[in-house]
């Protein structure tokens, strides 16, 4: 009975933390050849005034790191766009019930009860943008499941994971 119960933990437990991300770009693009970015002027990600500020905030330290610039005339505008989504909690208790009697007379009845409420997942769509070109070039598409209770310090570290995971394969690598 212990083995059950340490498994369900597990799985549990590893089944919340994943980060679900889907890349597309376009295989065409040089992509060395941008080296400055701005966030898109007329940006509306769905988000909070404060949640936003701490993506954008995010946002500017990874690309940083990856040895762009923020800039007044960029070569990239860099956009973001989030749905919440609320979806029924994956976790269930399956329920059996059966029984057996003479003459070949069997009875069984089963079922899951629900562990816990709804859970809510934020879809963030990061967006590439060519400036000269007006052209997408790159784009994230990631989903995590969002804990609308968190503390301030939890949803900035949120956000900075989300944005990490994110753009961990910007620039694309090229196929040899």
């Amino acid at each position: 009975m212990r083995q059950i119960a340490f498994s369900l933990l597990i799985v549990l437990s590893t089944s919340c933390g994943t980060v679900n991300i889907v890349y597309d770009y376009d295989e065409q693009q040089d992509f060395a050849s941008y080296q400055t970015y701005a966030f898109f002027p007329e940006m509306n990600s769905g988000l909070s005034d404060i949640d936003q500020k701490r993506l954008l905030s995010a946002t500017e330290a990874a690309m940083k790191a990856k040895g762009l610039i923020k800039s007044e005339t960029p070569d990239i505008y860099v956009n973001f766009e989030t749905v919440f989504t609320k979806e029924a909690s994956n976790s269930n208790l399956g329920v059996g019930l059966g029984g057996g009697g003479g003459r070949g007379v069997n009875v069984g009845v089963g079922g899951n009860i629900p562990l816990g409420g709804p859970q809510t997942y934020l879809e963030l769509t990061f967006d590439f943008v060519d400036v000269k070109k007006d052209a997408l070039v790159w784009q994230a598409i990631t989903r995590k499941r969002f804990y609308t209770n968190s503390s301030p310090e939890k949803r900035t570290l949120f956000f900075q994971r989300l944005v990490e995971k994110s753009l961990a394969k910007y620039p694309p690598q090229k196929k040899k």
